[in-house]
């Protein structure tokens, strides 16, 4: 099998449609036309993303975990609903091959066009590396239009791991907004830091106890390389982007996305992951002209184990 294509409930399934099992090497990523959603990402058969116990898998909303999309807005940062539409539309699959990957598109529609009225085309491409260790995603938008429009997003990567324990590097130097100490622009003073260390120091600075930190912050304007490292310093993940100019790191820790005000998120979520996000936030938006487009990308490396 290098890509197979299952219908809504086959083989047991119980995701909101259409899918793909996409193999080579030691990799494999499943893939769903609602919201070209990744919703795993296994090497050697082990799990690389992570999925929300809780989530909604019927189509009625979006799913929490994998890799959504994004667009035409991040988070919160607009007018429209959080995240946007993207990742809650039905995509169509273009072409699916071992070598080229899975290529999928959305364009335009009647719907969309009564949330966000400009004509495009987005095309996203999935491609696993020849030994199945390296994820690349691509992402185009086209403006189809005449008139200028403006956007926003990003791939909001759920990686798992240890979260209480990993180091992220790669950010040390840059300036962020602290969305956990009201969006105070701040600067990244450590190379490497834990979850725990920025979650501690987010409280202390906006004047919370230390068990309603989190770390949810949008680093800006940076280089676009980091490393995920285990305890002993061992790398995980090595992960690079282009394109988007900013990234989002986030882990809800014990502040943030728990009990029954976030139905859709696992209580103990947040000692699984960390969400490193190429991101497209409010102060970097791309402008496209008529007939323009914009493309960025994103390679995930498992190195361990």
């Amino acid at each position: 099998m290098a890509i197979e294509k299952k219908k809504k409930g086959e083989d047991g399934d119980n995701g909101p449609g259409e899918y793909l099992l996409y193999e080579r090497g030691t990799g494999r990523v499943k893939i769903y036309t609602y919201g070209a959603h990744i919703t795993s990402f296994k090497v050697g058969g082990v799990e690389r993303t992570w999925m929300s116990s809780l989530s909604t898998m019927d189509g009625s909303g979006p799913m929490r975990g994998g890799v959504p999309i994004a667009f035409p807005q991040f988070a919160d940062e607009g007018p429209l609903k959080l995240h946007g539409f993207a990742r809650e539309s039905i995509w169509t699959v273009k072409e699916s091959t071992e070598e080229e990957g899975i290529v999928m598109e959305l364009k335009d529609n009647q719907t969309t066009r009564e949330i966000w009225d400009f004509p495009f085309t987005l095309t996203y491409t999935v491609k696993l590396g020849e030994k199945g260790d390296e994820l690349n995603l691509e992402l185009k938008v086209v403006n189809e239009g005449e008139a200028e429009f403006t956007f926003g997003g990003c791939l909001h990567t759920y990686f798992g791991c240890e979260a209480l324990s990993v180091n992220v590097s790669g950010l040390g130097g840059m300036d962020y907004i602290d969305k956990c100490d009201s969006r105070k622009v701040k600067k990244q003073e450590n190379e490497s830091f834990t979850v725990p260390m920025e979650s501690h120091r987010s409280a202390e600075d906006s004047g919370k106890a230390p068990e309603l930190g989190f770390v949810d912050r949008v680093y800006l304007n940076v280089p676009g390389s980091y490393t995920v490292s285990d305890a002993s310093g061992s790398p995980i993940y090595c992960i690079s982007h282009t394109g988007f100019p900013d990234t989002t790191v986030y882990n809800p820790f014990t502040g943030d996305k728990q009990g029954p005000g976030f139905p859709d998120f696992d209580d103990d979520g947040y000692l699984k992951i960390i969400c490193i996000e190429p991101t497209i936030g409010e102060d970097n938006r791309v402008k496209l002209g008529g007939g323009e487009q914009w493309v960025g990308g994103q390679r995930i490396k498992v190195v361990s184990k």
